[in-house]
């Protein structure tokens, strides 16, 4: 079985997404963490294939598992038109 993913799916993973050093770093719920794990890891390769997963780690925010990628934030903005 294969599972398409497109590059505006990078908007439903997690809870909260944010730039840290000025790569995109996406925060989940515990509870679903596994799972978007492996989809952010597909999605991401829809961007290019040498963007990746560089960290996860336990967030105290909202109690969070935070994935940090190696995807540009300003170009993770730019490619879903956001303007922040």
């Amino acid at each position: 079985m294969t599972l398409e993913v497109i590059k505006s799916d990078i908007t439903r993973i997690g809870h909260t997404c944010h730039s840290k050093d000025g790569f995109l770093e996406i925060f989940c719920n515990p509870d679903t963490a596994n799972l978007e794990e492996i989809l952010l890891r597909n999605i991401l390769k829809c961007f290019g294939e040498e963007y990746k997963i560089v960290g996860t780690e336990d967030a105290d925010y909202m109690d969070s598992i935070s994935f940090l990628t190696n995807l540009p934030y300003d170009l993770f903005r730019e490619e879903m038109n956001y303007n922040k």
